[in-house]
């Protein structure tokens, strides 16, 4: 009698566990994926180079200043003074302290901003990817990168897609 119960409480315990098992729905995402097929994702470079152009500008006129300055000191070193010779040395070296810190706030600039607006459009594919999930009715929806296997029944990664894109 022992040995009936015990193993009718396993049978059902077994039993239990497949019907749990059943009625969840878990699929992933490749984020890589969806940041690298949206159009989005694709323009971010250039949408940055557009807000910095200005500050791109200035230091293509400073490089500009810079190389006229350098070919009129080849040109006329045989006719020049050795002080406007060290005048003209003192400028270009000044213009390349100026263009070197110019360039290297726009590139920290550039970089934060192009930062900020990766992770606008991540925190955007989460959200479309929880509400694909919600509509779906998923238990679990997991990135692919924290995935060892997974069948491809589970990937979401192309709905996630044609959630953001309008179905394009």
């Amino acid at each position: 009698m022992v040995k009936t119960s015990i193993a009718a409480a396993l049978l059902s315990t077994a039993l239990f566990a497949n019907a749990a098992e059943a009625q969840q729905k878990i699929g992933y995402v490749n984020m890589q994926q969806v940041l690298i097929n949206l159009p989005q994702a694709r323009n971010l470079e250039q949408q940055v180079q557009e807000e910095f152009k200005g500050r791109i500008s200035e230091i293509e006129e400073i490089e500009g200043k810079m190389q006229a300055l350098q070919e009129k000191a080849e040109r006329d070193s045989k006719i020049m003074s050795q002080r406007e010779m060290q005048d003209m040395s003192r400028e270009l070296e000044l213009l390349d302290a100026t263009r070197q810190v110019k360039t290297k706030g726009l590139r920290e600039d550039m970089q934060r901003r192009g930062n900020e607006l990766r992770d606008q459009l991540m925190a955007d594919v989460m959200r479309n990817a929880q509400a694909l999930a919600s509509e779906q009715q998923y238990d679990v929806v997991l990135s692919s990168n924290s995935l060892v296997y997974a069948n491809e029944n589970f990937d979401l990664t192309d709905d996630v897609l044609k959630k953001m894109t309008g179905g394009n």
